[in-house]
């Protein structure tokens, strides 16, 4: 035991916990901010935890290096199984440090597979090699370097290494030179740390092991390798749906996600399921011979109508899952349109953010059932021109304009719009309103529509116009007392009550929308629809009295249901529907304009008649039946496949 760590006499302990305390004021001045993050009691407490058990790891860390002392005398006998487990550790750790994350994760079989990768590639030299002290310093410099990137990668653009930055290494080198390194407290802890366990490695005298420990190590790695392949599907899928993994959403959910999942492991998953599979069977002529069956349709006439597509953020009824009192109605406007009006609750893909996939549906026909679960489209998929509804309205001589609050990076929609055929665009930078009210410091729907409306009554009147508008009035967090005197009789959520507010004063400015366009002299059609629910999880649980994780396919589609209408001030067949999704209601839109619908249209209504609701977690066929996304759905398996194939080809066939 002479040259055992464990010997280190008192004085050397008193100046370990010295250091210690030193590097823990300089954590806590580096990623203490993220103590506060987290709203619920249980997830401080998780927090909490966990920091005190990185200080604990760190002190052992530190508490390794005041031993290396003794190696410059003699070399400590180590078994090379266990160092390659704590060399394991101590990179997980190190690249979490280097994320200003802690090493205990809010949902915990995440730290065991965060874990896991690690350790494979470590314990896979014990089983290679009798002595892998040169593979254990190949690996240990390999997972500094991507901790160290992921650093600055997430301090120049505020998220971290995607698989997709792959595909981006010629624009960074053209862009390298705007940014420059410093040496932080982070990089410099990195640094030391690695040099030290290099200098640890390469001084321990490896025993050598023979072939039995080295086949149950085998054993073992084979072991975690097959439970980690097999649960990633399922470890994914359940952050994404519980907001575990928040991904491409505005602001910096990527980096929130990488911290909270694990970095190495959310590079992985990353890189394994946020991508497009091939359709089985796909061919650009078996797409191709489908479109073929039609002919898109032309205008007999020449027709001039005002359309108006507007996307209402977080535009919701939570009464649609069940029934809560109120004081008044919080949607007046919305309940008393009946006459030339469609309406009902339609079925869209995202919960809670990834507005831009709930614009591609609309805007294409496309569904998000066919691209992976927590994927944004514009961000990850939309790399050039897209066939899409915008282009169909310019073929017919329409004006097609793009009008939004948002700026051009967020969903990346200004590259977006161009893809997708928008002639005129408006920021928000670029809007000049009439009035500078706002709601959840967004600007308030009725500005908003009010500067809409300047630029709908100059436009040119010769032709034909539709105009795409994205709100954001109510947008989270709820953390403002909105006028409108809603009250919760039967509920305390104080942040529900807020969100009721936003709503009433959103439907209240679409009542003074419509009364604009009501006695115009051309056709003028307005659809709205809700891009999705607001994640407000507690009261939405009231109304299921049940967890959201423990909810069926069916039940879980209330909850992606959201108000939509279609209003003309001409005379259309008035209904509501409910049996429809999102992907299907541009479709709907051209009917009521009396416009012909191209030759993906009229695919789209072939398909509906069998798959009414189709979205990124489930569909439902025509007998009535809820079936979750990837799911075998027999007779109609078919039919999903052939959609699939058109969409495939839409999307990355660029002869399309």
């Amino acid at each position: 035991m002479e040259n055992s760590v464990f010997s280190m006499r008192p004085k050397l302990w008193f100046w370990l916990l010295t250091v210690a305390s030193v590097m823990l004021c300089a954590c806590v001045a580096e990623c203490g901010e993220n103590l506060f993050e987290m709203e619920k009691t249980f997830e401080n407490v998780l927090v909490y935890i966990a920091f005190c058990t990185s200080t604990i790891l760190l002190a052992a860390v530190i508490w390794l290096l005041v031993g290396v002392y003794r190696m410059l005398e003699k070399p400590i006998k180590v078994n090379p199984i266990a160092l390659g487990a704590a060399m394991a550790l101590w990179s997980y750790s190190l690249s979490e440090l280097c994320m200003d994350a802690f090493i205990i994760k809010s949902f915990l079989p995440y730290n065991l597979m965060g874990y896991a990768i690690y350790a494979i590639v470590f314990l896979l030299g014990a089983v290679i090699f009798s002595r892998p002290k040169v593979w254990y310093c190949i690996w240990e410099v390999f997972f500094a370097v991507y901790s160290v990137a992921q650093y600055y990668l997430t301090k120049f653009r505020g998220a971290p290494v995607k698989f997709t930055d792959f595909d981006n290494l010629r624009s960074a080198m053209e862009v390298k030179s705007e940014y420059k390194l410093t040496l932080s407290f982070i990089v410099a802890a990195a640094i030391i740390q690695t040099a030290a366990m290099l200098f640890i490695t390469i001084r321990c005298s490896l025993r050598t092991e023979k072939v039995k420990p080295r086949l149950i190590t085998l054993g073992a790695v084979v072991c975690a390798g097959a439970v980690f392949g097999l649960s990633s599907r399922w470890m994914y899928d359940y952050g994404v749906n519980n907001r575990h993994i928040r991904l491409n959403f505005s602001g910096d959910e990527d980096s929130w996600t990488s911290r909270n999942v694990g970095s190495l492991l959310m590079f992985y998953f990353d890189g394994v399921f946020n991508h497009v599979t091939v359709p089985d069977g796909y061919s650009d002529e078996k797409a191709v011979e489908i479109l073929s069956k039609y002919q898109d349709g032309e205008l007999t006439e020449k027709k001039t109508p005002v359309i108006i597509g507007i996307l209402n953020e977080s535009f919701a009824d939570f009464a649609h899952i069940s029934e809560f009192e109120t004081n008044k109605d919080y949607m007046p406007v919305f309940h008393s349109l009946k006459e030339n009006t469609v309406k009902g609750f339609m079925t869209v893909s995202p919960y809670g953010g990834y507005t831009c996939n709930s614009e591609y549906e609309f805007l294409t026909g496309n569904s998000m059932h066919f691209l992976p679960l927590g994927s944004a489209v514009y961000t990850n998929y939309m790399k050039s021109d897209q066939d899409s509804i915008v282009t169909a309205f310019n073929k017919m001589d329409f004006a097609t304009v793009a009008y939004t609050p948002c700026g051009k990076k967020l969903w990346d929609i200004g590259p977006a719009y161009e893809y997708l055929g928008f002639k005129t665009k408006y920021f928000g930078s670029d809007l000049k309103l009439p009035s500078d009210l706002r709601y959840n410091d967004q600007i308030a729907d009725s500005a908003l529509f009010a500067g809409l409306c300047e630029i709908v009554d100059a436009r040119d009147k010769t032709k034909g116009a539709f105009y795409w508008v994205t709100t954001m009035q109510n947008h989270a967090p709820y953390n403002e007392d909105i006028p409108g005197g809603i009250e919760i009789k039967d509920s305390d959520d104080v942040s529900a009550e807020r969100y009721l507010n936003t709503i009433y004063q959103s439907d209240k400015a679409i009542g003074e929308l419509i009364d604009h366009f009501k006695d115009y002299d051309e056709q003028v059609i307005i659809v709205m629809f809700g891009d999705h629910y607001p994640h407000i999880p507690d009261f939405a649980e009231e109304r299921y009295g049940k967890s959201l994780a423990s909810l069926g396919v069916e039940d879980y589609s209330l909850i992606h249901q959201t108000p939509y209408f279609i209003w003309s001030n001409r005379e259309i067949e008035s209904k509501e529907d409910n049996n429809i999704s999102l992907n299907y209601l541009s479709t709907e839109v051209f009917k009521a304009a009396g416009l012909p619908l191209t030759a993906v249209q009229q695919e789209l209504e072939h398909i509906r008649e069998s798959l009414p609701i189709i979205s990124g977690f489930g569909c439902r066929t025509a007998d009535g039946e809820w079936h979750k996304t990837g799911d075998d759905l027999g007779e109609y398996n078919s039919l999903l496949e052939e959609y699939n194939t058109v969409q495939y080809y839409r999307m990355f066939n660029e002869k399309s």
